[in-house]
């Protein structure tokens, strides 16, 4: 449905240099079908929205153009046929590599996203991938993205060449570029709660390890101290170090720093953290 709601925002946007329009319609023509002996050219679709946006760039170029519908066992369809321009003999031109100008270059992703690509529902992850019926057209479309700063990848699915992204940025990227706003704030929305999350996740799992730590120094504590006033190396302690001792038995869960409070007179975290290291040693002896 994500994948949907965009292409049909995406198709609502209309081409508004000639350039564009032009770029529009020659993706169209170069991922369309042939019939042979002919130069019209049909791509087929189930969206009515991508029809109606490859119909007004033809249009807008003067190019022959009308889209017919059908329903069949697998639901609506419709069929985008394009022809050569009056007085023409062929077909427009179809772009082979990606447009130089940066509005042809989003054009160019606009009318590939329409004809084979998708995305990924931002919940579930971030994935935008182009299904391409060959590798010049896969390349051209690595190419195009590569120059908008995005990062892509290629590979190869069930004999077919693939242009796909997968980082939140790079998908954030394109959807802004291909003119998706609604899909792009959802994305962003979604990306901003799983961020906090992850936060929130962090900051818990490093609490709940730091009271770990703490709970396994406390009792290593006690232990030592009750060890070292029960022996021969308690009598010969400092009244400071017997107190540090004595606190940390009455309070086994208190942090280093409330037991430094406790003392009398009151001393610093640091220094309660050197008799208990010291009265650890001695324990150890």
């Amino acid at each position: 449905m994500f994948s949907r709601n965009a292409k049909d925002e995406i198709a609502a946007v209309r081409e508004q240099r000639p350039c564009c329009a032009a770029t529009f319609v020659g993706v169209l023509v170069r991922l369309g079908s042939r019939d042979r002996g002919s130069s019209t050219v049909a791509l087929p679709t189930a969206h009515a929205a991508t029809a109606r946006a490859f119909v007004a760039a033809a249009h807008a170029r003067n190019v022959v153009a009308h889209a017919s519908h059908s329903h069949g066992g697998t639901g609506s369809r419709w069929v985008v046929h394009v022809g050569p321009s009056p007085g023409a003999t062929t077909a427009p031109a179809q772009p082979q590599v990606a447009p130089r100008r940066t509005c042809c270059r989003r054009a160019f992703l606009r009318a590939a996203f329409l004809i084979c690509g998708s995305v990924s529902d931002p919940g579930h992850g971030y994935h935008l991938e182009f299904l391409c019926r060959d590798d010049d057209t896969a390349r051209a479309l690595s190419d195009a993205i590569a120059r908008l700063g995005g990062d892509v990848g290629l590979t190869r699915r069930r004999g077919r060449a693939l242009a796909y992204v997968k980082d939140a940025q790079t998908v954030a990227l394109l959807l802004g570029n291909m003119g998706a706003t609604r899909a792009l704030l959802r994305l962003e929305e979604q990306r901003a709660l799983r961020q906090t999350k992850n936060s929130i996740r962090r900051t818990v799992n490093s609490e709940a390890a730091n009271a770990a730590r703490a709970a396994v120094s406390a009792a290593r504590q006690r232990d030592a101290a009750r060890r070292v006033l029960a022996s021969a190396n308690g009598r010969a302690l400092s009244s400071a170090v017997r107190e540090a001792a004595r606190l940390r038995i009455a309070h086994p869960s208190r942090t280093l720093a409330e037991l430094a409070r406790a003392a009398r007179p009151p001393i610093t975290k640091a220094a309660m953290a050197n008799r208990m290291r010291l009265l650890e040693r001695l324990a150890k002896r």
